[in-house]
């Protein structure tokens, strides 16, 4: 027993390091979902208005209780969305159906939810679940659409026409033939999906603005890959690299490796490019 009971610790180490590692990796996964900070915005901001108009008969309530309950009704709603969106969405056409999924994963539970809320605050009533789950589908419905679209009107304002820009003057016909950028001094290299590339003399911010509409990420304050032109994930030493179809490798900074993962790359072993 002596000799046992110091090794004890050490066997009990490598899993609690694990689940931190991977809580923590979770966690940087959601903070970088491009719909965090949208979605936590507008929870705190209908908080403030169902405290002020006291919706949906709340309005009987105490004011410090309304603002309360309110708080811990949609807070938590919003954490499980939150941390629904980061367990199920990996990249960017996974929203529709983790939103569409998540209405009615996240919502079912609600007739049970609103009254163990009320009575945190003393009230006890009778929830009528089909209304409950009526009314919430309303405004998930409502918030979701919203977000599409303030995210696409975003996206217009940025845009830059394709037929005017510095990629178009060097002899890039559609903007989604370009799979990756590299910055090189005071050029740029342009990565093409047919494994071309060019030189194009022009800042890497000036390329990144004009590929805003298209689906893709920024992984080095230097480098840009495209979603289509993402053929997995290499590691290098400590360092990771993203390799394009022809073969090129594109440096992750840790800067943007939450944001990275949270696409799922790293986990993509490559198919084409690296044999």
């Amino acid at each position: 027993m002596a000799t046992l009971s110091p090794d004890q610790p050490e066997r009990r180490r490598p899993r609690n390091r694990g689940f931190a590692n991977a809580a923590r990796n979770f966690a940087n996964r959601v903070s970088a979902l491009p719909g965090f900070i949208p979605l936590t915005a507008s929870g705190l901001a209908a908080i403030v208005l169902a405290t002020i108009t006291g919706a949906f008969g709340t309005i009987a309530m105490a004011y410090p209780a309304r603002l309360g309950f309110w708080s811990l009704l949609i807070g938590w709603n919003i954490a499980k969305w939150i941390v629904w969106f980061g367990w199920r969405v990996r990249r960017p056409h996974d929203w529709r159906r983790a939103a569409m999924i998540g209405a009615l994963v996240i919502n079912l539970p609600l007739p049970l939810e609103i009254p163990l809320a009320l009575r945190l605050f003393g009230i006890r009533t009778a929830i009528d679940p089909a209304r409950t789950w009526i009314e919430a589908a309303a405004i998930s419905a409502t918030l979701f659409v919203a977000l599409f679209l303030a995210r696409r009107s975003s996206r217009r304002e940025v845009a830059i026409p394709a037929d005017t820009g510095i990629l178009f003057r060097a002899g890039v016909r559609e903007l989604a033939d370009v799979h990756g950028l590299r910055a090189e001094d005071h050029y740029c290299r342009v990565h093409l999906g047919d494994g071309r590339s060019l030189l194009v003399l022009a800042r890497f911010a000036d390329l990144r603005a004009e590929l805003a509409g298209i689906d893709g990420e920024q992984v080095h304050r230097g480098a840009w890959i495209a979603a289509a032109g993402m053929d997995g994930a290499v590691r290098e030493g400590r360092a990771w690299r993203l390799v394009l179809g022809d073969g090129t490798r594109l440096p992750v900074s840790d800067t943007y490796l939450s944001a990275v993962r949270a696409r799922g790359w790293l986990k993509i072993k490559p198919k084409l490019g690296v044999a």
